[in-house]
């Protein structure tokens, strides 16, 4: 798919609000502190990419530079996965099975992008940032994706207030 580089900084851009939204909404679902700290921890990295993004737009913009079209080959499944993610949390009842398994795949989807949007950069600075995206979105995928494990394996957990106070009862017999 053909795009033009502002095009990509304005998907982008967008893509790293609606994750944040998506933290954030899912923080508001689970009971777990534990869960809930990590999730509004995602959030806040998320706008701090969304904040980066806007930065090298502005930097693009304020260099002159005119936007030319690239080929970005993940940039089809990027915009299914973004309005994906956007349908899932503005259902009024949210699945959170779903919403877990569509940020998995937004933030493998989010490492192509950044990956393949480093190939285009003007300088290595912006390449090495945009390495640097891709590498933390990957972390954060592998961080979802424990999450989600533990809901599966943990379901009763993860829905209910029985984690916390799980962590209230233990007592150990030495």
């Amino acid at each position: 798919m053909e795009i033009t580089d502002k095009e990509v900084f304005e998907i982008a851009i967008n893509a790293e609000i609606k994750a944040k939204e998506a933290y954030e909404k899912m923080a508001s679902l689970v009971k777990s502190d534990i869960i809930k700290d990590e999730l509004l921890f995602l959030a806040k990295e998320e706008d701090k990419h969304r904040q980066i993004v806007e930065k090298m737009a502005e930097k693009f913009k304020e260099s002159g530079g005119r936007p030319k079209k690239i080929e970005i080959e993940v940039m089809g499944e990027f915009k299914v996965i973004a309005e994906k993610m956007a349908e899932a949390i503005e259902k009024p009842e949210i699945n959170l099975d779903e919403v877990y398994e569509i940020a998995m795949q937004a933030e493998l989807v989010s490492e192509k992008l950044y990956t393949q949007l480093a190939e285009y950069a003007a300088n290595e600075r912006t390449r090495v940032i945009l390495n640097m995206l891709a590498d933390m979105e990957k972390h954060h995928f592998n961080i979802i994706k424990k999450q989600y494990e533990y809901l599966m394996q943990y379901p009763d957990v993860y829905k209910e207030e029985l984690y916390d106070q799980l962590m209230k009862d233990i007592n150990f017999n030495f």
